[in-house]
């Protein structure tokens, strides 16, 4: 199979100590934290492997006795290298971040208070635990970064093969979680590990669906070359459509395209960064067909 081509993603230009600086990395922070939460008082202390770089990890703490959090970040840099080389050095910085701080929470959540079995009913804590860590991941991905690890593949692959990020999660997880049934040799989790793989990639889905939004957007600016650059590096397209302005009469270039309502927010930082001056519209959709989008029928 040939690999389509991936451009690398763009993603808004913050302005250090901003509003969408202070959104994004309160957002990393917070999420980071849901996930180590989960993992604590839910997944660990029954054993469960909800796949990802931190399953892979609670494996390997069973066999060489190892914490998990630094386990994972272990692992994660390899991967985190991968990652800034596909996704870009922006990206790379706020994922960084949240997988350092996913691997502090874990190991310090750990060291302060153990693994606490808050519930013995397996299936209360995959569901429980499954969705607390959806969240947290889903909170970290709007902010423009992931958690790391099998994070950084599933936002890759979810790119070329065009399939949402929840279901990515179940293919690669769901081989981790093949893995652990052959190390701990104990099927009976099996089914919870599973369950606790669905609640994941559920919440980040519904998460996400609420940033997924489509939207149009009508720009009119003097500086459209690079508005039309920058665009084309979010991976959308558009059209340049003709006017005319009603006071001086000039000859204006509109762009028209087509997006969802993260990457609006996106558009709308860097349109006001080339040209404070630029005019916006946006307009509400109900679906978009096309390349980008849903195939048409």
């Amino acid at each position: 199979m040939i690999m389509p081509q991936y451009k690398k993603k763009s993603f808004p230009q913050e302005k250090l100590f901003s509003s969408l600086w202070f959104r994004n990395y309160s957002l990393i922070v917070f999420g980071s934290l849901l996930v180590a939460l989960g993992y604590n008082f839910f997944i660990m202390p029954h054993k469960l492997v909800p796949g990802g770089v931190f399953g892979f990890s609670i494996i390997l703490n069973q066999l060489i006795d190892f914490p998990v959090g630094t386990i994972a970040l272990c692992i994660n840099i390899p991967l985190l290298a991968w990652g800034i080389k596909i996704l870009g050095g922006k990206f790379g910085i706020k994922t960084i971040l949240a997988m350092v701080l996913g691997s502090v929470f874990i190991d310090g959540i750990t060291y302060l208070y153990g693994n606490p079995i808050i519930t013995k009913d397996l299936l209360v804590s995959s569901m429980f635990g499954g969705a607390i860590i959806g969240l947290g991941i889903g909170l970290v991905v709007t902010a423009g970064a992931t958690t790391g690890g099998t994070d950084i593949i599933a936002r890759i692959f979810s790119k070329w093969f065009r399939v949402s990020l929840g279901q990515m999660f179940i293919v690669i997880d769901g081989f981790i979680v093949l893995t652990s049934i052959l190390v701990f040799q104990d099927i009976d989790l099996a089914p919870y590990c599973i369950i606790a793989i669905l609640c994941i990639s559920k919440t980040v889905d519904a998460v996400l669906m609420g940033m997924d939004a489509k939207k149009a957007a009508l720009i009119i600016s003097d500086k459209h070359d690079e508005i039309r650059n920058r665009i084309l590096d979010m991976d959308r397209g558009g059209t340049y459509l003709k006017g005319e302005g009603l006071f001086h009469k000039d000859q204006k270039k509109i762009i028209f395209t087509a997006l969802n309502r993260k990457e609006l927010g996106q558009l709308e930082t860097f349109v006001k960064g080339i040209d404070p001056e630029a005019f916006i519209a946006t307009l509400d959709t109900n679906d978009v067909y096309g390349n980008g989008f849903k195939p048409i029928q």
